[in-house]
């Protein structure tokens, strides 16, 4: 658990292909299935590298979420615009772009990463959730820490897709939230 962010629970992968990746999960890791975000992200408002972005902004391509036992396992395929993602993989890089940890306070928690002078790489409100992509790998050669407001409606929606996975039967590995 980190202390400043809360305890880890997602693993983030940043992909070209997330169909490829979810086959690559469900054939040769045994983990699914996996349930698409329903895209364009509906933000409430989201901020990439501090500049407020408009509503049409193509943050996200796609992504999807499964479980493997209580880590949740996250492939996002970055959209045409600017963002974390597709910095990552400009950059060169490719796999684990970054952990996602459960805020528990996270007004308080987001004051002290920009106290300790931790940039936010895109911040936005959802309609059940609120999260931040903090610039952690600029300090320290690795991934990043994504701070994500677990509400109850997230919490529910995360609890679901766990309980589908726990007892998944191998069959329809995609589905749609």
């Amino acid at each position: 658990m980190s202390q400043l962010f809360g305890p880890v629970f997602q693993i983030a992968y940043v992909v070209e292909d997330v169909e490829s990746a979810i086959d690559h999960m469900v054939k040769t890791m045994g983990v699914g299935p996996f349930f698409m975000f329903p895209v364009p992200l509906q933000a409430e408002w989201l901020e990439v590298r501090g500049e407020r972005v408009a509503p049409d902004y193509d943050f996200l391509g796609a992504a999807a979420l499964s479980y493997s036992g209580d880590t949740m396992i996250e492939i996002i395929q970055p959209g045409k615009d600017p963002s974390t993602y597709r910095e990552f993989l400009d950059s060169g890089r490719k796999g684990v772009h970054h952990l996602g940890t459960v805020a528990s306070d996270y007004d308080a928690q987001m004051a002290a990463a920009r106290a300790a002078g931790i940039g936010v790489a895109a911040e936005g409100v959802l309609p059940i959730s609120r999260f931040s992509y903090l610039d952690t790998d600029v300090l320290f050669p690795g991934t990043m820490v994504e701070l994500i407001e677990m509400t109850p409606a997230m919490k529910e929606l995360f609890d679901g897709i766990k309980e589908t996975a726990r007892n998944w039967d191998g069959k329809d590995p995609v589905r749609w939230m």
